[in-house]
């Protein structure tokens, strides 16, 4: 008989980015973002914002925004007012006022999403207030997961389909603990009322002591736990899309959009560089404001005003390099694409950033290495700012681009960065990673990423998704409430889950092991079947059932076949100070990131219903999270065989690259570990500190008069990990 009871064998964990997102005025031809009339409560504080326009693919699809109904209470919300005539009040532009707005409530109304924000919007808007050219709405990524635009909104819970981009594998988890709301009762004994408890009131809701541990598979994990990541696709060829694209304006540290994919009709000046429609590198000499425009090669083309009109010669193959004109497509022109499939969510982008960035605060010499030029093996201080992200959202409208991404990016990158695509493949093909099956290569990789993860300014939010259920069903396959195949699902998703500390062990018993402590903000509960008409509004990701159950679904999940099997004791080797030491029974490196959570006083006049799926919109929970000094420390428990480490130890010696002429460093820590099989591309780790002292290396005589064991205690500054598989991004 099919079980009664909710049952750990039927929970579903998985977890996903989170991003902002960026809305545009305009962005597909008609979208806005709206002051709904008379919606302005100056006793409440609050206004609705609502939505018109939008396309398929974007995230504003005919008013609707695409995130489940209630997952964006608590967000943050800031508006970019730059309209010549606006409509919205530049007092609410975060640039002129520093105003930051609060979601409260997030519902849909008459076929539209509507976000109540508080405080109150400084324009006056007992009549509407639409958006204006260069207007912008930016939905802040704290707290925010990645959208989803294929899901789909109904009013009846039983028939919508709503879900975020939570879908991705944890890893291979032993055991899980859930930051499980917890309130925080204030208690308060009364003067004469006797010695009872007279008063109880709720105070913070607490969604702290979230934990997992987990054999580890690939690297994913560090990203969280360090926060940056640089990538490189070092195998194949970065698939073009039918040409290579540029991006249009500076892109800025954090962004979750890149505007404009590619090349084009627009105003041309003197210097500037075309490429395509009969021009290689040439460079406009001259400008005839009637008919031509003339290249260097002494070839012109037909023009109108001063704006060219590509022919027919020129397509998305061709490459528009551009100096400080800013370009759009020509109307004709088709958008972006891959074997004649065009670019959509769940394809990859990468930003070609050959531009270097810090990875290092402090170095006392500067002679050290660049990633990916120098590997595992070198003393690093820089990495190359090449970037990969999942496209969840893109408009092509008259061939003007735009792209929303699964997570914010950690570089700036300059006008014109130029950039391509990549899309999974079952097999190898157009540059897609895949892990080799033949027994005379197996564990080869062909097409790696290959990528380095750092600490600097901040560390990544994430959300976490989990369902229980009764049965092995997924509710949303028609069962009716309350039926005898009804799983009683309870979903829920953890949102603004930050990594607080994280300790990463092996032994010679076992796999490399991670464990990662997290606390969350916000929790998201699916509140369907307490609507009048029963059902589950979200979508689950069921991920073996239906998420990942092929090969290019395990791939996107990060958990692609043949990579799941976990790095053993014995695919490692570790050096210290130059030296592969053998004798290693154990390491722990322990690393705290300094997270706090704060809160803020933002109270709101809201409603309390019991179907809000974050109760009192938040209010009571944490609106911060924000990370604190990192610290690291290294335990490594040695059979001794050598006195060199006691020496070291009693000198204090500060181990780091002082020899200038070249950057290798004799005497780094390496943690390497590689997997087993043929070839030499293969899933590897290299854990990597390059400045540490040793502060204890203690010799006790053993009772049983055994070999002599020393835990060496280890402090490095930094800590970097260098890993190769077949994941675009962390």
């Amino acid at each position: 008989m099919p079980s009664t009871v909710y049952k750990g064998d039927l929970t579903e964990v998985t977890f996903g980015h989170e991003t902002g997102v960026v809305l545009p005025h305009d962005y597909a031809g008609s979208f806005k973002f709206i002051a709904k009339a008379g919606s302005r409560d100056l006793v409440k504080d609050t206004s609705i914002i609502t939505f018109s326009g939008g396309a398929a693919s974007t995230p504003v699809n005919s008013g609707i925004l695409a995130f489940p109904v209630g997952m964006l209470v608590g967000s943050k919300i800031v508006f970019s007012i730059k309209s010549t005539s606006p409509e919205f009040s530049t007092d609410d532009d975060f640039s002129v006022s520093g105003r930051t707005y609060t979601i409260i409530k997030h519902a849909v109304v008459s076929s539209a999403t509507e976000l109540t924000i508080t405080p109150a919007l400084k324009v006056d808007h007992s009549s509407a207030k639409e958006s204006k050219t260069n207007d912008v709405m930016e939905i802040l990524p704290f707290a925010t997961p990645s959208m989803d635009v294929s899901m789909t909104y109904n009013a009846t819970a039983s028939s919508s389909a709503e879900r975020v981009l939570t879908d991705q594998f944890v890893g291979l988890v032993n055991t899980i603990s859930l930051p499980e709301t917890r309130v925080d009762l204030k208690r308060y004994h009364v003067v004469g009322l006797g010695r009872d408890v007279a008063v109880q009131v709720p105070g913070r809701f607490l969604n702290t002591g979230g934990s997992f541990e987990s054999n580890m598979h690939n690297a994913r994990w560090m990203y969280y736990c360090l926060g940056h990541e640089a990538t490189s696709a070092t195998g194949g060829t970065l698939q073009t899309g039918d040409g290579t694209r540029a991006t249009t304006g500076n892109v800025s540290s954090g962004s979750a959009v890149i505007q404009n994919i590619g090349g084009q009709t627009s105003d041309l000046a003197v210097g500037d560089i075309i490429n395509g429609g009969g021009f290689t590198n040439a460079t406009i000499q001259s400008v005839d404001s009637s008919t031509q425009v003339t290249a260097s090669t002494g070839t012109s083309v037909t023009a109108s005003g001063t704006s060219i009109t590509f022919g027919g010669d020129f397509s998305t193959n061709a490459v528009i390099s551009q100096g400080d004109s800013s370009f759009t497509y020509d109307g004709g022109l088709s958008g972006p694409s891959i074997n004649s499939q065009a670019i959509g969510p769940g394809d990859y982008v990468v930003l070609v950033d050959t531009n270097t960035t810090d990875i290092k605060t402090y170095r006392e010499t500067a002679s050290d290495g660049t990633w990916p030029t120098n590997g595992a093996n070198s003393i690093l201080s820089k990495a190359q700012k090449q970037e990969i992200r999942r496209i969840v959202a893109i408009s092509d409208s008259s061939g003007s681009g735009r792209i929303w991404v699964d997570d914010p990016l950690n570089f700036s990158h300059a006008d014109n960065t130029t950039i391509k695509f990549l899309r999974y493949e079952a097999d190898s093909t157009r540059g897609s990673p895949h892990m080799t099956t033949t027994n005379t290569n197996y564990g080869l990789i062909t097409n790696p990423v290959e990528r380095i993860i750092f600490s600097r300014t901040n560390i990544p939010s994430f959300s976490m998704e989990v369902s229980v259920r009764r049965r092995d069903t997924d509710s949303n396959e028609g069962t009716t409430d309350g039926s005898n195949s009804d799983s009683k699902q309870l979903t829920r998703v953890f949102r603004g889950c930050k990594v607080t500390s994280f300790n990463l062990t092996a032994d010679t018993d076992a796999a490399l092991r991670l464990t990662v402590d997290f606390d969350s903000a916000l929790v998201y509960t699916d509140t369907g079947r307490l609507e009048g008409t029963k059902g589950d509004r979200y979508d689950t990701h069921r991920l073996f059932e239906d998420t990942a159950n092929t090969e290019v679904k395990r791939k996107e999940s990060g958990i692609a076949k043949r990579t799941q099997k976990p790095f053993m004791f014995y695919n490692g080797t570790i050096t210290v100070a130059g030296v592969q030491v053998g004798q290693v029974v154990s390491f722990n490196l322990n690393g705290s990131t300094g997270v706090q959570q704060y809160y803020t006083v933002n109270g709101a006049n809201v409603a309390d219903s019991e179907t809000d799926q974050v109760p009192f919109a938040g209010t009571r929970n944490p609106s911060l999270a924000v990370e604190g000094k990192t610290e690291y420390d290294l335990e490594m428990e040695i059979i001794v065989d050598d006195p060199v480490f006691y020496h070291k130890m009693r000198r204090a010696v500060d181990h780091y690259d002082d020899d200038t002429s070249d950057a290798v460093d004799s005497d780094m820590i390496r943690l390497s570990f590689t997997k087993q099989g043929a070839g030499a591309t293969r899933e590897s780790i290299d854990i990597v500190m390059d400045d540490y002292f040793i502060v204890e290396a203690p010799l006790p005589i053993p009772e049983d008069k055994g070999p002599l064991r020393s835990t060496l205690k280890i402090l490095p500054k930094t800590v970097h990990v260098i890993a190769k598989d077949t994941l675009m991004h962390s």
